[in-house]
């Protein structure tokens, strides 16, 4: 009988420690406690994307600290360990908010959260945002393009007119959604195969990229067409982009958007 208790302690002792061991280094909050912390301006808001995306919108007062620059980042990171610290990204399935909270838990910080969510609730609340000044889109005018009009793979696009890796996304995203895609364009699904097998852009083909190892299967692309990355916000296609070859990546535009999908509709691109 005692050795069945000493037994049992072992068990509960192992289990009590494999719990401290394997437990996360940070706390998951929703948005109501997000605006807690907001309003309050007792916490570091810290964007885990990158600052492409960053400067396109991101919540008022937030730095951004990209996981590729955490280290160049750190001057300007709380001295104190003990620092509450806010971290969010693209939505639910982006994970860049786990990896840099797991990153700061490394460099000694102990009182980090994670705001799954992240941007696209804040901003669908209306909630205070800043972003770059944008030209005026004039909404119920006839769409002119500022990009250039270039030939890619035999594909005539419209790229941006602030970052020639990205496509036009006003000119495109309509052309999409009604299945009208340019022709000689190849979509490109970079999300994780279960994400492209639960809803995808009609067309599209899925070449999963791993961000841990920042390799994709370059190919599966098709040899004679523009090949268009797309995710679930622009992110991960914009990390996806940066690690190719650079003969490789004159083949390859970033669509960046916000991708819906419902059984009824299918999958749309929003302007995000």
């Amino acid at each position: 009988m005692i050795q069945n208790k000493q037994t049992l302690r072992v068990i509960t002792a192992t289990i009590l420690l494999s719990g401290i061991l394997f437990a996360e280094p940070y706390r998951t909050i929703d948005l109501s406690e997000v605006k807690n912390h907001y309003n309050a301006h007792d916490a570091l808001f810290v964007d885990a994307r990158d600052a492409k995306m960053y400067a396109k919108g991101t919540i008022l007062r937030a730095l951004n600290v990209p996981l590729k620059r955490f280290k160049r980042m750190k001057k300007w990171l709380p001295i104190r360990k003990d620092a509450p610290i806010l971290i969010f990204c693209n939505g639910v399935k982006c994970g860049k908010s786990v990896k840099l909270a797991e990153r700061f838990a490394r460099a000694g910080y102990t009182h980090l959260m994670v705001y799954h969510e992240g941007y696209p609730e804040w901003k669908q609340h209306k909630l205070p945002i800043m972003a770059t000044p944008k030209p005026c889109r004039c909404d119920g005018q006839p769409y002119t393009p500022a990009g250039k009009l270039v030939a890619v793979a035999g594909a005539k696009l419209y790229l941006s007119a602030e970052d020639e890796s990205r496509i036009d996304a006003r000119w495109v995203i309509p052309l999409i959604n009604s299945g009208k895609i340019p022709t000689r364009v190849q979509l490109v699904d970079v999300r994780p195969a279960k994400q492209y097998a639960a809803g995808h852009l009609k067309g599209a083909i899925n070449v999963p990229y791993d961000p841990d190892k920042q390799t994709m299967d370059t190919t599966r692309f098709p040899k004679d067409k523009a090949i268009l990355f797309y995710c679930n916000h622009g992110s991960i296609s914009a990390d996806a982009y940066t690690s190719l070859p650079d003969d490789m990546a004159e083949q390859v535009k970033v669509l960046e958007a916000d991708l819906f999908c419902s059984g009824q509709d299918g999958c749309k691109l929003q302007r995000n």
